[in-house]
């Protein structure tokens, strides 16, 4: 059976096999291609697929496109309208009991910045978190990581609102932070290069909840002892997922921390 036949051009044809492509597209971005591929725009996404779409329309598959989309959207559906991801997240996310003794220190995990030095909403949530178990006593010292964007040739630092939050708190006297991360495994490197000397190895790692698991066994990989902190979410509920958007929310970030899960292991850094 042949799938590709004689190429046809219609402005019919061109029209329709990008209306599905652009369907397509922003379906896989609902299902996580954006944190997947590690994207900052959706230009190259877009362009890729349509291009692909026309291509299987000129040349007669358009059942294949068609078919795709199918998929696409069973596969929607399934995850923003049923608890399918209710199970997967809940055991995913590793949050450990508070210890009774104070720890040596709070490590807060990083997120991005946007161009204006905001810290996006990810950061905020551990943030919060992370001095909010300060300020409970759970350790004296509060450590961050530094975070270095350019971004329209515009270079931020994440240090800047950082720094406000930090002082709002009043733990400016507490605080140090870590340069410069630009993936987990580097956030572990540093802190230990700081603390280890200290004789600092009992710690909290707060992080997302959903990046828990990955994380906390970069950070005893490296020689911690760690107890993993789950920070509140304050955009999208991936923890207990109850809303369509939390679940295709949750979804993305368990794929994404699967694969995470498996380049880590395939580069030493987690058994």
């Amino acid at each position: 059976m042949r799938i590709f036949k004689r190429p046809v051009l219609s402005v019919r044809v061109i029209a329709s096999s990008f209306a599905l492509s652009i369907l397509a597209t922003l379906l896989i971005v609902q299902l996580g291609a954006v944190e997947i591929l590690g994207l900052h725009s959706l230009g190259y996404l877009i362009s890729t697929v349509a291009v692909i779409g026309v291509a299987l329309s000129v040349f007669g598959a358009a059942e294949v496109l068609i078919a795709f989309d199918g998929v696409l959207i069973a596969t929607y559906l399934i995850l923003a309208f049923t608890p399918v991801m209710a199970r997967p997240a809940a055991n995913w996310v590793r949050n450990d009991p508070r210890p009774a003794q104070p720890l040596d220190a709070v490590i807060v995990l990083s997120g991005w910045v946007k161009p204006d030095s905001a810290l996006e909403a990810v950061a905020v949530e551990r943030l919060l978190t992370g001095l909010e178990l300060v300020k409970a006593g759970l350790a004296p010292r509060l450590i961050t990581t530094r975070v270095i964007s350019v971004e329209g040739g515009i270079r931020v630092v994440s240090d800047d609102d950082q720094r406000r939050f930090i002082r709002l708190a009043g733990l400016e006297s507490a605080w140090t932070e870590v340069d410069s991360v630009g993936t987990t495994h580097d956030e572990a490197e540093r802190s230990a290069a700081f603390l280890f000397p200290f004789g600092a190895k009992r710690v909290a790692v707060v992080t997302s909840p959903m990046h828990t698991r990955r994380a906390c066994a970069v950070f005893e990989g490296v020689g911690f002892e760690v107890t993993c902190v789950a920070a509140r979410e304050m955009v999208a509920v991936t923890r207990h997922p109850v809303t369509p958007d939390d679940r295709l929310a949750a979804f993305r970030e368990y794929f994404y921390e699967r694969l995470g899960m498996v380049k880590y292991r395939a580069k030493g850094w987690i058994k």
